[in-house]
């Protein structure tokens, strides 16, 4: 193969659709997992179903907070890869998986004997602890396995290869469907466990996932890992990751916290809105699979770019990622307001929470195109050395706007959900178009000194 043919099959897989694609996929299947278990849970009870809302959600704020270097971990492999540094590449994969063991065990730790605190602190329902402590102790102890296979998953991305964790998800996914079957509802001559099966069922495929994600990132470097490099420190690559992953760190924090003091109010609403919130989040996923999956392959396209100095394709990327990302955004949000009904009744059957929600997926046609510029746009700068600012602005929206807002407009007002949405829309608004000046001042310069 000569040597046009070999970058025009570079560029090719950094294609935006070369990189999204397999991503959208992967996150679809997790979105099915979820929604699975919601609706295989919802047969026991909503009371059940707000346990599952809750605990995942708490879970997810834990994730966010102890994955304290995966974002400078990608980041920087992405950045080696497209600089052809592929030894320093393989060196911060080493640095990933040692920092994800520590904070695994510690959160795995922390979930065993902490859940009933958490519970307590986020005013949970009586009738919704019945089920979330043992469930949010089962599962929260398996963090170790989630953070582990999170961060291989991440290192295979950021070299290009997003095909392999779609493989491995599409196997997981189908394995966890079968136990949930057969250990939620005691089918095949397994006792029946309930939410507990949800739960076993979740460890055991996660666990799967993990033992072949390890394999594929064994074989992504060469030559393969020698023992002694697991138990080397390289300090210059730890400061590097660390000037990405500090902030988006601090912001990390800053959300899990923001999102267990929002989940805090909405339970003050009561059961029933508790349980409007848990399946319009389950829903939503759907819409936010598509800024996940155009924002995770334009991370990857950006930092092998951004790597090899590539500065035009840079500046064209975000653009490019958008524009389609908002176009598919809305058709999605809108298909999903105009069978939310049929969509709830997936769920429940209860008129009341159907009633409250449908207000709230209108709402959605707004909120999901702007969190696509959001996500895009910050994605982006924390590449290019902007993090510090992504995190501040970030972080003010979260307090000021988001749980500020949802006390003002959700309690305060009267608005319930209406008013959290409220809030949630104004926190996008103001941050996507901070983010977008932001980019445009950097374009600037990238222009005058090509």
């Amino acid at each position: 193969m000569g040597l046009k043919d070999q970058a025009l099959e570079q560029e090719n897989k950094l294609s935006l659709w070369h990189l999204a694609w397999p991503i959208g996929i992967e996150l679809l299947l997790q979105f099915l997992m979820g929604a699975v278990d919601t609706v295989m849970v919802s047969r026991i009870g909503d009371e059940a179903v707000s346990a599952v809302g809750v605990s995942n959600q708490v879970i997810q704020s834990a994730l966010t907070v102890f994955a304290l270097i995966n974002a400078g971990i990608s980041v920087v492999v992405a950045r080696k890869w497209g600089g052809r540094l592929r030894e320093e590449a393989r060196k911060t994969a080493v640095l990933g998986v040692q920092a994800n063991l520590v904070m695994g065990l510690i959160g795995s730790l922390l979930f065993f004997f902490g859940t009933s605190a958490v519970l307590r602190y986020m005013n949970t329902p009586e009738d919704v602890v019945h089920y979330a402590s043992p469930y949010l102790t089962f599962v929260g102890s398996m963090t170790i396995i989630v953070l582990l296979h999170f961060v291989i998953n991440a290192v295979v991305r950021s070299t290009g290869n997003t095909r392999g964790p779609m493989y491995i998800t599409i196997g997981m996914n189908l394995l966890h469907l079968v136990l949930n079957y057969v250990l939620i509802f005691g089918a095949l001559g397994f006792p029946e466990m309930g939410i507990q099966g949800a739960a076993l069922s979740s460890m055991i495929s996660r666990f799967a996932a993990l033992l072949v994600s390890a394999w594929l990132l064994w074989r992504t470097f060469h030559p393969h890992w020698r023992m002694r490099e697991w138990f080397k420190l390289e300090i210059p690559l730890l400061k590097e990751v660390l000037q990405v992953g500090l902030p988006v760190t601090f912001t990390a924090v800053s959300w899990g916290y923001s999102q267990i003091i929002v989940l805090a109010l909405i339970s003050r609403m009561g059961t029933t809105t508790l349980a409007s919130y848990t399946y319009i989040q389950t829903i939503q996923q759907f819409t936010w699979m598509i800024a996940a999956a155009i924002g995770g392959g334009l991370q990857i396209r950006i930092g092998q770019y951004y790597g090899a100095g590539r500065l035009k394709e840079v500046d064209r990327s975000l653009a490019q990622a958008i524009w389609p990302g908002i176009a598919l955004s809305v058709v999605v949000s809108a298909m999903i307001f105009l069978f939310g009904t049929p969509l709830m009744r997936l769920f429940t059957s209860d008129d009341a929470i159907i009633e409250l929600s449908l207000p709230i997926l209108a709402m959605c046609m707004l909120w999901q195109p702007l969190r696509v510029i959001g996500f895009c746009a910050s994605n982006s700068l924390n590449i290019i050395g902007e993090a510090k600012y992504v995190a501040m602005l970030t972080v003010f929206g979260m307090w000021v706007l988001v749980s500020g807002g949802t006390y003002v407009f959700g309690i305060s007002a009267g608005f319930g959900l209406i008013g959290v949405m409220c809030a949630l829309i104004l926190d996008e608004s103001v941050r996507s178009a901070a983010f977008l000046l932001r980019w445009k001042r950097r374009s600037v310069q990238w222009n005058k000194n090509p």
